[in-house]
This record gives C-alpha cells, sequence and structure tokens, in this order.
C-alpha cells in the first residue's frame, strides 16, 4: 500500500507523457507553421512548419520571443497585436517573412487559447504573386485597348451601360457617369434614329448580331460619323445575359468616301457639259463610262455603249483598224489617237478622231483608258484648223515639242499626284538632271544635232525608269525624273547612277559628237506639304553641289549646303521692309496696235532696287512675296501707282495691272480696285486687270463671283499666259473675257515652229470669233511681228517695241508714239 502513490505518479506522468506526444504529433502534421506563446510572449511551442520557416530547431526556439525568431517583425508592433487578439478574440494581419529562396508572404492569425496565444502562418506567397501577374496582364490588355482605334463597352439588356472608359468618353462626348444607354441615344443625330431603331429592334428580337454606322453629338456642337458592332451573351438557357460592343471612329473613312463620291459626280458634271464625248474603259478595254454626248450623237442607249457595245456604233469598214490600234495600245498601254465613222442617231456617219489615255494607278497598276471623241466632219477647213489647234494645244501646254516628254507645268501636277497618293513609309524622290559637255554640241556640231541629243537622251531616260516614274524636259538641256514610290534613299540613288550612265553613252549619229555626260541632284518630298517648287529647288541646289564635285555625278539635297535657302529667308525680311523703304517702283511696258502701230495699253510690272543688292527680278522676289503674305498689300499699291500715272496718259491709252491668285482671297480686291480708281480718277474701262487660269481653279466659283464684280465695276478682264494651262479653251466658256494674252512661249520659235504658227492662227480666229482681242507677248524679231500681223493678231508687246521703262521714260515713248504717226500723217 505503500508503495501506491509512487505507483499512481509514475502512471500519470507516463500518460501525459503520451499525450504530449500525441500533441506534438497532431501540430506537426499541420502544414501552416504555428507558434504557441505564453503570456510572457515567449515561444513554448513550435510545429515542424515553422521550424522549417525559421530554420531552427525546436530547442533553439522555446523560450525565445517572436520578434526575435521573424526577421523584420518588430516588437512593438507584435504585442500590440497579441493584446488586440487578447481583446477581440482574434487578429489577422498580413507579414512579409525572409527566406534563403526569397521573400514570402503570409496572413499570421493570432488566437488566444487561455493565458496563450496561438499563431499560425498562412501562406500567400503564390496568391499575390498570381494577383500581380494578373494586375500586369491587365495593365498590359488595356494598354493594348488604348492603343486600338476601336473601344469597347458593355451593357445590360435593361440598358445599364458598364464599363464607359475614359477613352469611349473622349471618343464620343459621353460623360464618364453615363449609366444608360438611353444618354447614347440622345446624342445621336435626329436623322439616324428611326434607321438605327429599327436594326436594334431587329437585334433585340433575334438576339443576332447589331452592327450600324450613325453620327455623334460632340462636346463643341458638331457631329462625327461612327460604327457600332454589338453581339450578344447568352446563358445556359438562351436568354441574353449582356451585350459586348466596341464603337469605331469611322468619321475620316465616311467623310473620304462622301469626297469620293462628289469627286465622281463632278466627273460625270464636267463629262455630261463637256463639249467632247467622253469614256472610260476597264483593263480590258470595255466601257465602264460614256458622257452624255456620246449618247446624244449616236443615239445609244446607256446599256447599249456600255462594254463593247460601243464598236456597233463604228463603220463596219473601220471597226477592225479601230480595234486594232485600242488593243496594240491597251497591250502597249501607251497613249493613242484614231480616226473614224460614227454613226450618227439619224443614221448618217461622221468622221471623229479619238484620243486615249492610260489610266495608272500610283503604284503603276493598270486600269484602263480614258478619252474623249471629237467630231471633226462637219467643220468649214478654219474650224478644222481649230480643232487641231486645239489637240495640239492640250498636248503642247502638256509636253515638250522637241522631245515629247512633259514639261514643267505637267510635271508639277505629276509631282502633286505622286505625293498624294503616297502609302505610309514611301517617299518621293525629284532628280533634276543636267546635262555635261552639252554646249559643245551646239557650237560643233549646230542646233540640229544638238535637238537630235536631246531626242535620244529622253529616249534613254524613258527606258531607264519605271511605269510609276515621269521624266520631264524642263528647258534646255535641263531634264527632271520623279520617283515614286520610293523605299529608301539608296533607291534613290540606284537610280541616278542608271540615269548618268544610260545619257554617258555614246550617241548613235553620223559624224562625231562631243562627249556628253549628265550630274544629278536629289530631293525627297515625304508628304502633300513639300511643294513642287520647294523639292524642286532643293533637288536644284544637290545638283549644283553635283557639278561642283565634278560633273557625271550625283548629289542628294543637304540642307547644310543650301544657300538658296538662307537668302531667301533673308529677301522676305528685306521684302517687307521694301514698301517702307521705298526700294518698289513701278516700270512699264507699252502694248502696240499692229493696226496703227500706237500704244493701246502699257502693262505695269513692279521692280525692285534692294539696297546693297542692286536690281532683284521679279521671277526672284513675287513667289517670295506671295510666300511671305506680302503679295495683297504689294499689289493694292502697284494698283494705286499704276491708276496714278496713267491718268497722265492720253485718253486712249490703258494701264494693265497683273493680280496673284492669292489676292482673290482676301475678300478685298474688288474694294481695292475701286479705291485706286476713285483716288486716281482714271476712267474705269482704262483699267485692265490680267490674270492666269490658275485663278479660275477655285472649285467654289468664289472668284470668277470676284471677277463678275470687277466686270461690273467697268474694268477691262484679260486672260494672262494663255494656252499654257490644259484647260485654257474650257475657261474662255466659263467667263466672257475682254483680252487674250498668248503666251511668248508659243511666239519664240516663229516664223520656224508650223505648229506654235497653227496655234497662233487658232487663238486669233477664236478671238475673232468670241469677239475678244488677241495680244502676243515676247516678240522681240520682226519675223515674228510679221507672223502676228498675218494672223490677225490685234496687239504685240515685247523688246522689239520696247523694255519696260520707268514712269517718265514711258510718258515720252507714248508721246513719241504719237508725234511719229502725226508726222506721218502730214506727209503726202
Amino acid at each position: 500500500m505503500t508503495d501506491m502513490p509512487k505507483l499512481r505518479h509514475r502512471i500519470a506522468g507516463a500518460t501525459d507523457r503520451v499525450a504530449e506526444e500525441c500533441w506534438i504529433a497532431f501540430f506537426d502534421g499541420v502544414a501552416h507553421p504555428v507558434l504557441i506563446k505564453n503570456g510572457q510572449s515567449r515561444v513554448i511551442f513550435v510545429n515542424r512548419a515553422a521550424c522549417e520557416l525559421l530554420g531552427c530547431e525546436r530547442a533553439d526556439i522555446c523560450g525565445r520571443a517572436e520578434h526575435e525568431l521573424v526577421a523584420g517583425a518588430r516588437a512593438c508592433q507584435l504585442a500590440a497585436f497579441d493584446a488586440e487578439a487578447m481583446r477581440s478574440g482574434s487578429v489577422t494581419a498580413e507579414q512579409e517573412v525572409p527566406g534563403p529562396g526569397g521573400p514570402r508572404r503570409f496572413l499570421v492569425s493570432r488566437k488566444p487559447a487561455g493565458e496563450h496565444i496561438v499563431v499560425t502562418f498562412f501562406e500567400i506567397t503564390e496568391l499575390r504573386e498570381t494577383e500581380r501577374v494578373l494586375r500586369e496582364r491587365e495593365d498590359h490588355l488595356r494598354g493594348l485597348l488604348d492603343l486600338h482605334p476601336v473601344v469597347p463597352f458593355s451593357f445590360a439588356p435593361d440598358g445599364t451601360l458598364s464599363d464607359v472608359s475614359d477613352r469611349l468618353a473622349e471618343l464620343t462626348g459621353l460623360p464618364t457617369s453615363t449609366a444608360h444607354v438611353d444618354a447614347w441615344w440622345n446624342t445621336m443625330h435626329p436623322d439616324d434614329r428611326a434607321d438605327l431603331g429599327l436594326l436594334w429592334s431587329q437585334a433585340v428580337r433575334t438576339g443576332g448580331p447589331f452592327d450600324a454606322e450613325h453620327r455623334l453629338k460632340m462636346r463643341d456642337g458638331r457631329y462625327r460619323w461612327f460604327r457600332v458592332r454589338v453581339v450578344a451573351r447568352r446563358n445556359d438557357d438562351g436568354r441574353v445575359e449582356r451585350w459586348f460592343g466596341i464603337l469605331e471612329d469611322v468619321h475620316d473613312r465616311h467623310m473620304s468616301v462622301e469626297h469620293l463620291r462628289e469627286s465622281e459626280a463632278r466627273f460625270r458634271a464636267f463629262a455630261d457639259d463637256a463639249p467632247v464625248m467622253i469614256w472610260v474603259t476597264d483593263v480590258e478595254g470595255r466601257n465602264v463610262f460614256v458622257s452624255r454626248g456620246w449618247l446624244c450623237a449616236t443615239g445609244q442607249s446607256i446599256e447599249e455603249a456600255l462594254g463593247e457595245g460601243w464598236i456597233d456604233a463604228v463603220h463596219p469598214e473601220d471597226r477592225d483598224a479601230t480595234l486594232a490600234v485600242s488593243e496594240d495600245a491597251k497591250r502597249r498601254r501607251v497613249p493613242y489617237t484614231a480616226e473614224f465613222r460614227l454613226r450618227r442617231r439619224d443614221g448618217s456617219w461622221c468622221w471623229v478622231i479619238v484620243v486615249g489615255q492610260p489610266r495608272v494607278l500610283a503604284d503603276g497598276t493598270f486600269i484602263g483608258y480614258i478619252g474623249c471623241c471629237v467630231d471633226i466632219s462637219a467643220r468649214r477647213q478654219a474650224e478644222d484648223d481649230r480643232v487641231m489647234a486645239q489637240l495640239q494645244m492640250f498636248h503642247m501646254a502638256r509636253h515638250d515639242m522637241l522631245t515629247g516628254l512633259p514639261n514643267r507645268h505637267y510635271f508639277s501636277d505629276c509631282y502633286q499626284e505622286a505625293v498624294a497618293s503616297l502609302a505610309p513609309g514611301r517617299t518621293v524622290a525629284v532628280h533634276m538632271l543636267d546635262l555635261d559637255g552639252f554646249k559643245a554640241v551646239n557650237d560643233t556640231r549646230g542646233h540640229p544635232i544638238g535637238d537630235t541629243v536631246l531626242r535620244q537622251v529622253a529616249d534613254r531616260l524613258r527606258t531607264s525608269v519605271r511605269s510609276t516614274d515621269t521624266v520631264a524636259r524642263l528647258g534646255g538641256d535641263e531634264f527632271a525624273v520623279i520617283q515614286t514610290p520610293v523605299r529608301s534613299e539608296q533607291e534613290a540613288c540606284d537610280l541616278a547612277r542608271r540615269l548618268i550612265a544610260a545619257v554617258s553613252k555614246p550617241f548613235d549619229m553620223e559624224g562625231s559628237v562631243p562627249e556628253v555626260g549628265a550630274s544629278v541632284g536629289i530631293a525627297f518630298a515625304r508628304d502633300i506639304s513639300d511643294s513642287s517648287e520647294e523639292v524642286m529647288r532643293f533637288a536644284d541646289v544637290a545638283l549644283y553641289a553635283a557639278k561642283q564635285a565634278g560633273r557625271g555625278t550625283f548629289r542628294v539635297f543637304d540642307e547644310a549646303t543650301d544657300i538658296h535657302l538662307q537668302s531667301r529667308q533673308k529677301m522676305k525680311a528685306a521684302l517687307r521692309a521694301a514698301l517702307g523703304l521705298g526700294e518698289l517702283s513701278v516700270f512699264y511696258q507699252p502694248l502696240v496696235s499692229l493696226r496703227d502701230g500706237q500704244v493701246t495699253a502699257c502693262e505695269a510690272l513692279m521692280r525692285w532696287h534692294r539696297k546693297g543688292a542692286g536690281w532683284v527680278t521679279p521671277d526672284q522676289f513675287i513667289p517670295v512675296a506671295e510666300e511671305a503674305g506680302l503679295i495683297g498689300a504689294m499689289g493694292e499699291w502697284v494698283l494705286h501707282e499704276a491708276c496714278a500715272q496713267a491718268a497722265r496718259w492720253p485718253d486712249t491709252v490703258s494701264v494693265a495691272v497683273n493680280l496673284s491668285p492669292l489676292q482673290f482671297h482676301g475678300g478685298g480686291l474688288v474694294d481695292a480696285v475701286v479705291s485706286a480708281l476713285r483716288a486716281s480718277g482714271l476712267p474705269h474701262e482704262r483699267l485692265q486687270l490680267e490674270i492666269t487660269e490658275s485663278v479660275l481653279l477655285d472649285p467654289t466659283d468664289r472668284n470668277i463671283g470676284v471677277l463678275q464684280d470687277l466686270r461690273a465695276v467697268g474694268v477691262k478682264i484679260v486672260m494672262d499666259d494663255f494656252g499654257t494651262g490644259y484647260s485654257s479653251l474650257g475657261y474662255l466658256r466659263s467667263f466672257p473675257f475682254d483680252k487674250i494674252k498668248v503666251d511668248r512661249s508659243f511666239i519664240r520659235d516663229l516664223p520656224d515652229a508650223r505648229e506654235a504658227l497653227a496655234i497662233l492662227k487658232a487663238v486669233a480666229g477664236l478671238g475673232r470669233s468670241l469677239d475678244m482681242r488677241t495680244t502676243v507677248e515676247g516678240v522681240e524679231t520682226q519675223a515674228q511681228l510679221d507672223c502676228a500681223m498675218a494672223e490677225g493678231v490685234d496687239e504685240a508687246q515685247g523688246y522689239y517695241f520696247s523694255r519696260p521703262l520707268p514712269a517718265p521714260a514711258i510718258a515720252s515713248f507714248i508721246s513719241g508714239r504719237m508725234s511719229q504717226r502725226q508726222a506721218n500723217s502730214r506727209q503726202p
């Protein structure tokens, strides 16, 4: 009995050890690290997971404080957590624990157990990493959506919007607080609501996709076109759970389509009103368009004329030859002309001439022909000459007569077309080419051989370029090439080398010819804002550098060498001050009647004597004045000076003043003319205002209205430089000019140039038939004057009579002419 207490004690101790071992095994089986702390915040137990987390053995941990074991933990913070746990029953906080593989993140839970606190670590490292990756992916997706031209949105079946992003609000003008699609409908253009309502009702009824374009009102009150596409997401029952959509701004595309339709309508209107029959074919030669003129002339219906039905209106004997010409041209994709007999509406036949021109896209793709057909059968011989002159003028206005290449005017048009059709990442290269040693050919072998060399050079340049490129002769021995599209500077340099090599080959003709080479200057145009004049000037600068480098080579434009550009800026500044400093003056060149030799008018020409530089020619400073916005003030000053001077001349002498197209833009031209006439007292009919056809290119007919207002004032309106543009004849129909001035380019080669003589004859006859006076410019020889007189031209102007003179000298010239006539009249 005395041993029973001892036995019971031993049995109780064994039982406690078994319970403790079970308790320890239980916690070691828990995957999460667990600490148990006593009331003094000392660790009295850790499980195996906690030992692995802390990197210590269990014996090394017990009895230590928690902040000593967990790196980065602060004792005061842990004490606060423990106190809060004892008070509230539980505390959970996120904590980072350093480890050998990098920091790990845990949610640490603290719960009281009597006087003890059980601390459990739930690892969330992978969770936080997953959240970080999802955030990055979300940011990436949002970034992509911000760059995408379309904006997503969604709404519930009841119209409740969600996902109204800042981009959607910015794009549509809707506030980000917009909660319902009704706000969207309220900003829609009234004309679009009915159609879109029907489409949307159908989509809601069928659950099908919705795709429509409509206009939304922006914050500034203007409307823009948008395309909205919406699809439904359905649940397992087939009911629509939500609508998802994207919105795209299609305003620019929509407007481009509208502009294309307007352009097509303008073309159709122009073609239908043209005095000739106009047609357009596809790549197979089938008609896709014929103008009203063709239908009226032949009596065919539009269905009969389209496709290949037009050939039925051609005389049976002419069909094979006509088709052969057009087929041959189509195969070689070159311009062509043909003459054949065409059946009229009444069954009779008339002779017509057809002119076809290939239609080529910017990438060189051939898409068919466009052409005109002119009735040449029922006209008098003089009218036949005029028709031929019209066709020749159409071609001569755009081409060089010697080589058949495009001239400077046509070259500028081709340049504009090239830059307007540039694809992204592409550019246009302009090559200015000047022949080296060509002067020696003219000097040693004469001009006929020189002309032969120029024609062969033109042929070599044509064969050295692609179909998308343009070769032009600008004058003399100067050529130019538009290379488009260009992918790199190296591509342009390769062409320059080919051009130089082609020109430098020996020329095939009898007798020896001095060696001829070429120098090339290259400049690039990136977009339509680079004008042809600017790029050609840059290429000229590069050409100068190539010649300075020894000729027979090429150079690419470098702004560092553009001394002309710097000079132009200086000229602008000097020109702004010139008017106030009295450096500008007006000279006058007389126009002489070919009937009696008297001065009928004097053309006012602005001159600039620049301080320190001498006389500056008008072709140098007028473009600078237009570019600097000074032409309005300078033009008004010339009007006042010229009218004041003309008021002192005899009543039979008028004054002619040139108008810049830019003077029509400000809206004050008519007032300026009236002011000059009122200030000078000059009779209105003695003022002649000269314009070029560029004034009439305004598509709004605004400039025609200004001309009509000027005509109402009583002044005379003159078409200057007639024949240099390919639309000059059409403009004579749009406005009744008082006088036509034939450009000096048609006088220069008289009397030897047969084509120029025919054109002069046609213009003179045209002036008589339209009751318009005709004047020729640039008369320098007696032979040129004799040609003008023989063709019945009314007036002549040029160095043959007088150079431009200052005001006192022109008054003396006029008086001298009148005195000479009076003296001649007194002779028996």
